[in-house]
Protein backbone atom coordinates (compact mmCIF):
# COMPACT_ATOMS: atom_id res chain seq x y z
CA UNK A 1 0.00 0.00 0.00
CA UNK A 2 1.48 3.54 -1.00
CA UNK A 3 2.46 5.84 1.79
CA UNK A 4 0.27 9.01 1.99
CA UNK A 5 2.83 11.86 2.98
CA UNK A 6 2.14 14.73 5.12
CA UNK A 7 2.10 17.11 2.34
CA UNK A 8 0.45 15.44 0.31
CA UNK A 9 -2.71 15.13 3.37
CA UNK A 10 -2.35 18.84 3.40
CA UNK A 11 -2.51 18.93 -0.02
CA UNK A 12 -6.07 16.80 0.13
CA UNK A 13 -7.57 18.98 2.87
CA UNK A 14 -6.90 22.02 1.30
CA UNK A 15 -8.76 20.92 -2.06
CA UNK A 16 -11.57 19.43 0.19
CA UNK A 17 -12.15 22.84 1.83
CA UNK A 18 -11.85 25.15 -1.54
CA UNK A 19 -14.56 23.12 -3.28
CA UNK A 20 -16.58 23.51 -0.49
CA UNK A 21 -16.08 27.12 -0.61
CA UNK A 22 -16.65 27.30 -4.25
CA UNK A 23 -20.07 25.35 -3.37
CA UNK A 24 -20.99 28.22 -1.14
CA UNK A 25 -20.76 30.88 -3.39
CA UNK A 26 -24.40 29.61 -4.16
CA UNK A 27 -25.81 30.78 -0.86
CA UNK A 28 -27.82 27.57 0.50
CA UNK A 29 -29.77 29.52 3.32
CA UNK A 30 -31.25 32.55 3.61
CA UNK A 31 -31.33 35.19 5.89
CA UNK A 32 -34.64 35.78 8.17
CA UNK A 33 -36.80 38.66 6.74
CA UNK A 34 -40.27 39.76 8.38
CA UNK A 35 -43.36 38.89 6.83
CA UNK A 36 -45.59 41.64 5.64
CA UNK A 37 -47.76 43.01 8.25
CA UNK A 38 -49.75 45.59 6.94
CA UNK A 39 -50.73 47.47 10.27
CA UNK A 40 -53.57 49.54 10.15
CA UNK A 41 -53.27 53.43 10.30
CA UNK A 42 -55.59 53.52 13.90
CA UNK A 43 -57.13 51.77 16.05
CA UNK A 44 -60.99 51.65 15.43
CA UNK A 45 -60.39 55.29 13.82
CA UNK A 46 -59.89 56.68 17.37
CA UNK A 47 -55.80 57.49 17.59
CA UNK A 48 -53.85 57.85 15.01
CA UNK A 49 -50.48 56.13 14.21
CA UNK A 50 -49.18 59.25 12.96
CA UNK A 51 -44.90 58.60 13.73
CA UNK A 52 -44.47 62.33 14.34
CA UNK A 53 -46.73 63.22 17.64
CA UNK A 54 -47.08 59.96 18.94
CA UNK A 55 -45.12 58.26 21.66
CA UNK A 56 -42.33 56.15 21.17
CA UNK A 57 -42.64 53.59 23.82
CA UNK A 58 -44.72 52.82 26.71
CA UNK A 59 -43.68 54.36 30.22
CA UNK A 60 -42.21 52.72 32.80
CA UNK A 61 -44.77 51.40 34.72
CA UNK A 62 -43.66 53.72 37.87
CA UNK A 63 -44.31 56.55 35.54
CA UNK A 64 -47.31 54.85 33.78
CA UNK A 65 -49.06 54.21 37.48
CA UNK A 66 -48.86 57.74 39.13
CA UNK A 67 -48.87 56.49 42.45
CA UNK A 68 -46.10 56.07 44.78
CA UNK A 69 -48.12 53.71 47.53
CA UNK A 70 -49.37 51.33 44.08
CA UNK A 71 -45.72 51.21 42.05
CA UNK A 72 -43.99 50.40 45.90
CA UNK A 73 -46.88 47.43 46.02
CA UNK A 74 -45.29 46.42 42.15
CA UNK A 75 -41.58 47.03 43.33
CA UNK A 76 -42.47 44.75 46.17
CA UNK A 77 -44.53 41.65 43.81
CA UNK A 78 -41.47 41.69 41.25
CA UNK A 79 -38.96 41.40 43.91
CA UNK A 80 -40.70 38.46 45.95
CA UNK A 81 -43.17 36.99 43.41
CA UNK A 82 -42.20 33.17 43.38
CA UNK A 83 -43.79 32.97 39.69
CA UNK A 84 -41.20 35.15 38.80
CA UNK A 85 -38.03 34.19 40.62
CA UNK A 86 -39.02 30.61 39.15
CA UNK A 87 -39.25 32.40 35.35
CA UNK A 88 -35.84 33.78 35.90
CA UNK A 89 -33.96 30.41 36.94
CA UNK A 90 -35.28 28.44 34.07
CA UNK A 91 -34.08 32.12 32.13
CA UNK A 92 -30.82 31.24 33.33
CA UNK A 93 -30.41 27.86 32.99
CA UNK A 94 -31.30 28.54 29.27
CA UNK A 95 -28.63 31.51 28.94
CA UNK A 96 -25.95 28.62 30.35
CA UNK A 97 -27.11 26.80 27.34
CA UNK A 98 -26.99 29.30 24.94
CA UNK A 99 -23.12 30.11 25.97
CA UNK A 100 -22.15 26.80 24.54
CA UNK A 101 -24.73 26.96 21.28
CA UNK A 102 -23.00 30.44 20.15
CA UNK A 103 -19.30 28.60 20.20
CA UNK A 104 -20.32 25.36 18.15
CA UNK A 105 -18.32 26.56 15.33
CA UNK A 106 -15.16 25.96 17.27
CA UNK A 107 -13.49 22.74 17.10
CA UNK A 108 -13.99 19.84 20.08
CA UNK A 109 -10.24 19.43 21.86
CA UNK A 110 -9.80 17.11 24.42
CA UNK A 111 -7.37 15.17 26.63
CA UNK A 112 -7.10 11.58 25.96
CA UNK A 113 -5.96 9.60 29.15
CA UNK A 114 -5.25 5.83 28.22
CA UNK A 115 -3.52 2.61 30.21
CA UNK A 116 -4.10 -0.38 29.07
CA UNK A 117 -2.79 -3.97 29.64
CA UNK A 118 -3.74 -7.26 28.06
CA UNK A 119 -2.57 -11.04 28.39
CA UNK A 120 -3.47 -13.34 25.28
CA UNK A 121 -4.36 -16.63 26.00
CA UNK A 122 -1.53 -19.26 25.10
CA UNK A 123 -4.70 -21.02 23.20
CA UNK A 124 -5.79 -18.73 21.49
CA UNK A 125 -5.01 -18.05 17.49
CA UNK A 126 -3.10 -15.23 18.27
CA UNK A 127 -1.35 -17.01 21.08
CA UNK A 128 0.14 -19.76 19.35
CA UNK A 129 1.92 -17.56 17.04
CA UNK A 130 3.46 -15.43 19.27
CA UNK A 131 6.41 -15.99 22.21
CA UNK A 132 5.05 -12.94 24.65
CA UNK A 133 1.57 -13.30 26.03
CA UNK A 134 1.40 -9.90 27.81
CA UNK A 135 1.12 -6.42 26.08
CA UNK A 136 0.47 -3.01 27.57
CA UNK A 137 -0.23 0.34 25.40
CA UNK A 138 -0.08 3.81 26.96
CA UNK A 139 -1.46 6.56 25.41
CA UNK A 140 -1.64 10.41 26.69
CA UNK A 141 -2.22 13.57 24.16
CA UNK A 142 -5.14 16.50 22.63
CA UNK A 143 -7.95 14.74 19.90
CA UNK A 144 -9.52 17.49 18.02
CA UNK A 145 -12.68 17.12 15.91
CA UNK A 146 -14.10 19.90 13.86
CA UNK A 147 -17.34 19.82 11.41
CA UNK A 148 -16.26 22.98 8.81
CA UNK A 149 -19.11 24.72 8.19
CA UNK A 150 -19.71 25.96 4.77
CA UNK A 151 -23.19 25.59 4.42
CA UNK A 152 -24.34 28.04 7.34
CA UNK A 153 -25.74 25.21 9.54
CA UNK A 154 -24.24 25.89 12.38
CA UNK A 155 -24.90 29.40 11.71
CA UNK A 156 -28.51 28.69 11.56
CA UNK A 157 -28.15 26.40 14.61
CA UNK A 158 -26.80 29.60 16.71
CA UNK A 159 -29.63 31.94 15.28
CA UNK A 160 -32.38 28.84 16.31
CA UNK A 161 -31.16 29.19 20.00
CA UNK A 162 -30.47 32.46 19.98
CA UNK A 163 -34.23 33.14 19.38
CA UNK A 164 -35.35 30.33 21.40
CA UNK A 165 -33.51 31.59 24.40
CA UNK A 166 -34.94 35.50 23.60
CA UNK A 167 -38.38 33.48 23.49
CA UNK A 168 -37.45 32.63 27.05
CA UNK A 169 -36.87 36.03 28.11
CA UNK A 170 -40.05 37.08 26.59
CA UNK A 171 -42.40 34.81 28.66
CA UNK A 172 -40.51 36.20 31.39
CA UNK A 173 -41.69 39.65 30.15
CA UNK A 174 -45.08 38.40 29.59
CA UNK A 175 -45.72 37.54 33.35
CA UNK A 176 -44.03 40.14 34.60
CA UNK A 177 -46.62 42.95 32.56
CA UNK A 178 -49.57 40.11 33.49
CA UNK A 179 -48.04 40.38 37.27
CA UNK A 180 -47.65 44.27 37.18
CA UNK A 181 -51.61 44.78 35.56
CA UNK A 182 -52.86 42.01 38.16
CA UNK A 183 -51.08 44.16 41.63
CA UNK A 184 -52.73 47.22 39.58
CA UNK A 185 -56.22 45.74 39.52
CA UNK A 186 -55.95 44.52 43.11
CA UNK A 187 -54.66 47.31 44.61
CA UNK A 188 -58.00 49.18 42.86
CA UNK A 189 -60.15 46.50 43.94
CA UNK A 190 -59.37 46.68 47.40
CA UNK A 191 -59.65 50.29 47.43
CA UNK A 192 -63.28 50.00 45.53
CA UNK A 193 -64.41 47.74 48.59
CA UNK A 194 -63.19 50.26 51.15
CA UNK A 195 -65.10 52.55 49.47
CA UNK A 196 -68.15 50.11 49.35
CA UNK A 197 -67.65 49.23 52.46
CA UNK A 198 -67.96 53.03 53.79
CA UNK A 199 -70.68 53.83 51.93
CA UNK A 200 -72.91 50.49 52.93
CA UNK A 201 -71.87 51.49 56.41
CA UNK A 202 -72.64 55.21 55.79
CA UNK A 203 -76.23 54.58 54.16
CA UNK A 204 -76.93 51.40 57.06
CA UNK A 205 -76.60 54.29 59.61
CA UNK A 206 -78.94 56.52 57.61
CA UNK A 207 -81.38 53.91 57.46
CA UNK A 208 -81.37 53.05 61.28
CA UNK A 209 -82.04 56.29 61.73
CA UNK A 210 -85.22 56.29 59.75
CA UNK A 211 -86.69 53.08 61.22
CA UNK A 212 -86.41 54.87 64.58
CA UNK A 213 -88.40 57.53 63.35
CA UNK A 214 -90.86 55.42 62.44
CA UNK A 215 -90.81 53.57 65.14
CA UNK A 216 -91.29 56.62 67.11
CA UNK A 217 -94.43 57.57 64.88
CA UNK A 218 -95.59 53.97 64.96
CA UNK A 219 -96.22 54.50 68.70
CA UNK A 220 -98.08 57.60 68.45
CA UNK A 221 -100.20 56.17 65.89
CA UNK A 222 -98.73 57.87 62.37
CA UNK A 223 -97.39 55.57 60.32
CA UNK A 224 -99.41 51.46 60.68
CA UNK A 225 -96.30 48.44 61.34
CA UNK A 226 -96.05 47.78 57.65
CA UNK A 227 -93.73 50.51 57.44
CA UNK A 228 -91.49 49.19 60.39
CA UNK A 229 -91.18 45.98 58.32
CA UNK A 230 -90.88 47.47 54.89
CA UNK A 231 -88.21 49.43 57.05
CA UNK A 232 -86.52 46.86 58.79
CA UNK A 233 -86.61 44.31 55.96
CA UNK A 234 -84.72 47.50 54.02
CA UNK A 235 -82.14 47.72 57.11
CA UNK A 236 -81.37 43.79 57.20
CA UNK A 237 -80.52 43.73 53.77
CA UNK A 238 -78.15 46.77 53.91
CA UNK A 239 -76.55 45.03 56.65
CA UNK A 240 -76.30 41.79 54.78
CA UNK A 241 -74.51 43.48 52.40
CA UNK A 242 -71.37 44.33 54.69
CA UNK A 243 -70.19 40.84 55.90
CA UNK A 244 -70.12 39.60 52.36
CA UNK A 245 -67.66 43.29 51.27
CA UNK A 246 -65.33 42.20 54.32
CA UNK A 247 -65.09 39.13 52.94
CA UNK A 248 -64.31 40.32 49.47
CA UNK A 249 -61.84 42.78 51.02
CA UNK A 250 -60.02 40.31 53.35
CA UNK A 251 -59.65 37.71 50.02
CA UNK A 252 -58.46 40.66 47.75
CA UNK A 253 -56.07 41.63 50.92
CA UNK A 254 -54.72 37.48 51.02
CA UNK A 255 -54.62 37.51 47.27
CA UNK A 256 -52.44 40.94 47.19
CA UNK A 257 -50.04 39.37 49.85
CA UNK A 258 -49.86 36.22 47.87
CA UNK A 259 -48.68 38.12 44.82
CA UNK A 260 -45.79 39.13 46.80
CA UNK A 261 -44.74 35.66 48.00
CA UNK A 262 -46.21 36.59 51.36
CA UNK A 263 -48.55 35.03 53.92
CA UNK A 264 -52.05 35.83 54.35
CA UNK A 265 -52.31 39.74 55.83
CA UNK A 266 -53.73 42.79 56.20
CA UNK A 267 -53.25 45.60 53.63
CA UNK A 268 -53.13 48.69 54.75
CA UNK A 269 -53.66 51.22 52.01
CA UNK A 270 -54.14 54.83 52.70
CA UNK A 271 -55.09 55.67 48.65
CA UNK A 272 -58.35 57.13 47.33
CA UNK A 273 -60.36 55.45 44.00
CA UNK A 274 -60.84 59.05 42.68
CA UNK A 275 -57.42 60.42 42.57
CA UNK A 276 -55.97 60.31 39.15
CA UNK A 277 -53.91 57.44 38.82
CA UNK A 278 -52.69 57.39 35.22
CA UNK A 279 -50.63 59.56 32.40
CA UNK A 280 -53.00 60.27 30.09
CA UNK A 281 -50.59 61.17 27.47
CA UNK A 282 -51.13 58.14 25.80
CA UNK A 283 -54.12 59.58 24.66
CA UNK A 284 -52.79 62.95 23.75
CA UNK A 285 -50.19 61.95 21.75
CA UNK A 286 -51.51 58.70 19.88
CA UNK A 287 -50.20 55.56 19.53
CA UNK A 288 -48.73 54.23 16.89
CA UNK A 289 -49.08 50.73 15.97
CA UNK A 290 -45.31 49.77 15.23
CA UNK A 291 -45.53 50.09 18.72
CA UNK A 292 -47.48 46.40 19.52
CA UNK A 293 -44.09 44.96 18.47
CA UNK A 294 -43.27 45.60 22.40
CA UNK A 295 -45.65 43.08 23.27
CA UNK A 296 -44.33 40.29 24.79
CA UNK A 297 -46.34 37.74 22.55
CA UNK A 298 -45.99 39.49 19.58
CA UNK A 299 -42.27 39.50 20.34
CA UNK A 300 -42.56 35.90 21.44
CA UNK A 301 -44.17 34.95 17.79
CA UNK A 302 -41.60 36.35 15.72
CA UNK A 303 -38.97 34.88 17.63
CA UNK A 304 -40.37 31.67 16.92
CA UNK A 305 -40.68 32.11 13.75
CA UNK A 306 -37.20 33.21 13.54
CA UNK A 307 -36.35 29.63 15.20
CA UNK A 308 -38.71 27.92 12.65
CA UNK A 309 -37.45 29.88 9.44
CA UNK A 310 -33.21 28.58 10.90
CA UNK A 311 -34.70 25.06 11.07
CA UNK A 312 -35.74 25.19 7.66
CA UNK A 313 -32.25 26.24 6.72
CA UNK A 314 -30.75 23.85 9.01
CA UNK A 315 -33.01 21.04 7.49
CA UNK A 316 -31.80 22.39 3.88
CA UNK A 317 -28.23 21.61 4.89
CA UNK A 318 -28.60 17.97 5.17
CA UNK A 319 -28.85 17.96 1.29
CA UNK A 320 -25.19 18.65 1.08
CA UNK A 321 -22.17 16.95 2.12
CA UNK A 322 -20.82 17.90 5.72
CA UNK A 323 -16.91 18.34 5.86
CA UNK A 324 -15.08 16.78 9.27
CA UNK A 325 -11.45 17.07 10.52
CA UNK A 326 -10.25 15.21 13.28
CA UNK A 327 -6.68 14.83 14.52
CA UNK A 328 -4.84 13.29 17.62
CA UNK A 329 -1.14 13.15 18.76
CA UNK A 330 1.22 12.83 21.71
CA UNK A 331 3.12 10.12 23.50
CA UNK A 332 2.37 6.33 23.07
CA UNK A 333 4.67 3.70 24.13
CA UNK A 334 4.19 -0.15 25.25
CA UNK A 335 5.94 0.47 28.41
CA UNK A 336 5.24 2.66 30.69
CA UNK A 337 8.99 3.49 31.16
CA UNK A 338 9.43 4.60 27.79
CA UNK A 339 5.69 6.69 28.00
CA UNK A 340 7.12 10.29 27.91
CA UNK A 341 9.96 9.36 25.78
CA UNK A 342 10.80 11.74 23.19
CA UNK A 343 10.76 11.70 20.40
CA UNK A 344 10.66 8.01 20.51
CA UNK A 345 7.03 7.91 22.29
CA UNK A 346 5.59 11.13 20.05
CA UNK A 347 2.62 10.21 17.38
CA UNK A 348 0.07 12.13 15.68
CA UNK A 349 -2.93 11.72 12.77
CA UNK A 350 -4.97 13.68 11.15
CA UNK A 351 -8.13 12.70 9.04
CA UNK A 352 -10.50 15.18 6.94
CA UNK A 353 -13.73 13.35 5.31
CA UNK A 354 -16.59 14.58 3.30
CA UNK A 355 -19.93 12.58 3.55
CA UNK A 356 -22.87 13.10 0.97
CA UNK A 357 -25.93 11.75 1.79
CA UNK A 358 -26.98 9.49 -1.40
CA UNK A 359 -30.04 7.26 0.08
CA UNK A 360 -31.95 7.63 3.51
CA UNK A 361 -35.26 6.39 2.82
CA UNK A 362 -36.17 9.98 2.19
CA UNK A 363 -35.64 11.33 5.47
CA UNK A 364 -33.89 14.23 5.21
CA UNK A 365 -36.62 15.25 2.51
CA UNK A 366 -39.13 14.71 4.41
CA UNK A 367 -37.94 16.70 7.49
CA UNK A 368 -37.08 19.55 5.35
CA UNK A 369 -40.89 19.53 4.04
CA UNK A 370 -41.89 19.49 7.81
CA UNK A 371 -39.67 22.45 8.60
CA UNK A 372 -41.32 25.05 6.09
CA UNK A 373 -44.74 24.00 6.74
CA UNK A 374 -44.26 24.48 10.89
CA UNK A 375 -42.39 27.95 9.51
CA UNK A 376 -45.42 28.80 7.56
CA UNK A 377 -47.42 27.58 10.74
CA UNK A 378 -45.23 30.26 12.51
CA UNK A 379 -45.78 33.03 10.30
CA UNK A 380 -49.52 32.25 10.98
CA UNK A 381 -48.67 32.15 14.51
CA UNK A 382 -47.12 35.82 14.54
CA UNK A 383 -49.57 37.47 11.98
CA UNK A 384 -52.41 36.30 14.64
CA UNK A 385 -50.21 37.64 17.49
CA UNK A 386 -50.29 41.23 15.81
CA UNK A 387 -53.81 40.68 15.13
CA UNK A 388 -55.04 40.09 18.02
CA UNK A 389 -52.87 42.69 19.72
CA UNK A 390 -54.50 45.51 17.14
CA UNK A 391 -57.92 44.55 18.59
CA UNK A 392 -57.06 44.44 21.94
CA UNK A 393 -55.56 48.10 21.89
CA UNK A 394 -58.80 48.95 19.91
CA UNK A 395 -60.93 47.78 22.76
CA UNK A 396 -59.10 49.48 25.46
CA UNK A 397 -59.07 52.54 24.05
CA UNK A 398 -62.88 52.83 22.89
CA UNK A 399 -63.29 51.03 26.53
CA UNK A 400 -61.32 54.25 28.33
CA UNK A 401 -63.77 56.50 26.18
CA UNK A 402 -67.31 55.14 26.48
CA UNK A 403 -66.06 54.28 30.27
CA UNK A 404 -65.50 58.30 30.49
CA UNK A 405 -68.23 59.23 29.05
CA UNK A 406 -70.22 57.28 31.49
CA UNK A 407 -68.60 58.77 34.21
CA UNK A 408 -70.15 61.82 33.66
CA UNK A 409 -73.71 60.87 33.56
CA UNK A 410 -73.01 58.77 37.01
CA UNK A 411 -71.63 61.61 38.35
CA UNK A 412 -74.70 63.23 37.66
CA UNK A 413 -76.63 61.05 39.07
CA UNK A 414 -74.91 60.81 42.50
CA UNK A 415 -75.34 64.77 42.57
CA UNK A 416 -78.94 64.52 41.66
CA UNK A 417 -79.29 61.96 44.75
CA UNK A 418 -77.60 63.47 47.11
CA UNK A 419 -79.89 66.33 46.78
CA UNK A 420 -82.45 64.17 46.58
CA UNK A 421 -82.21 62.52 50.16
CA UNK A 422 -81.37 65.07 51.89
CA UNK A 423 -84.50 66.41 50.37
CA UNK A 424 -86.32 63.41 51.30
CA UNK A 425 -85.70 63.61 54.85
CA UNK A 426 -86.73 67.20 55.06
CA UNK A 427 -89.90 66.68 53.12
CA UNK A 428 -90.74 64.13 55.73
CA UNK A 429 -89.78 65.51 58.81
CA UNK A 430 -92.74 68.76 57.59
CA UNK A 431 -94.95 65.74 56.00
CA UNK A 432 -95.32 66.42 52.60
CA UNK A 433 -93.68 62.69 51.53
CA UNK A 434 -94.43 59.53 52.70
CA UNK A 435 -92.37 56.83 54.16
CA UNK A 436 -92.51 54.68 50.97
CA UNK A 437 -90.81 57.91 48.86
CA UNK A 438 -88.13 58.20 51.57
CA UNK A 439 -87.16 54.41 51.83
CA UNK A 440 -87.04 53.90 47.76
CA UNK A 441 -85.00 57.50 47.76
CA UNK A 442 -82.40 55.39 50.60
CA UNK A 443 -82.64 52.87 48.17
CA UNK A 444 -81.63 54.51 45.10
CA UNK A 445 -78.97 56.29 47.01
CA UNK A 446 -77.23 53.49 48.26
CA UNK A 447 -77.18 51.95 44.36
CA UNK A 448 -75.68 55.36 42.87
CA UNK A 449 -72.90 55.66 45.44
CA UNK A 450 -72.11 52.15 44.47
CA UNK A 451 -72.65 52.92 40.74
CA UNK A 452 -70.20 55.87 41.47
CA UNK A 453 -67.87 53.78 43.02
CA UNK A 454 -67.83 50.80 40.72
CA UNK A 455 -67.22 53.42 37.42
CA UNK A 456 -63.97 55.10 39.12
CA UNK A 457 -62.76 51.47 39.39
CA UNK A 458 -63.67 50.55 35.77
CA UNK A 459 -61.82 53.83 34.70
CA UNK A 460 -58.83 52.04 36.43
CA UNK A 461 -58.96 49.26 35.23
CA UNK A 462 -59.74 50.34 31.05
CA UNK A 463 -56.01 51.77 31.77
CA UNK A 464 -54.79 49.12 33.32
CA UNK A 465 -56.36 47.10 30.42
CA UNK A 466 -54.30 49.72 27.91
CA UNK A 467 -51.07 49.37 29.64
CA UNK A 468 -51.43 45.41 29.17
CA UNK A 469 -52.37 45.04 25.49
CA UNK A 470 -49.37 47.77 24.74
CA UNK A 471 -46.95 45.26 25.95
CA UNK A 472 -45.96 47.19 29.36
CA UNK A 473 -42.53 48.19 30.75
Amino acid sequence: MKKITMKQFKTTVIGLLLLAGLVQSCKVTRDYARPELNLPQSFGGDVTSSVGDSIKEIPDYSAFFRNEELTRLIDSVIKNNYDLQIATENLLASQASLRSVKLNYLPDLNLQLNAGFQRLSKNSMTGTFVDNLLYEDYTLGPTVSWEVDFWGKLKRQREEAVADFLGQKEIKRALLVQLIAQTATAYYNLLNLNEQLSITEKVEQLMANTLEILQTQYRVGDVNMLAIKQAEAQLSETRALIPEIKASIKAQENALQALSGNYPGTVSLTGKLDETAFNSSLLRTGIPADLLANRPDVKQNELLLQAADARVGIAKTSFYPTINITGQGGFNSIRASDWLAIPASLFGNATAGLTQPLFNRRKIKSAYEQAIHYREAAVHSFRKSVVTAVEEVSSALSNIKYTEEQAVEVKNRKTAMQNAIDDAQMLYTYGDANYLEVLTVQQSYLQTEMAHSAIHFKEKTAYITLYKSLGGN
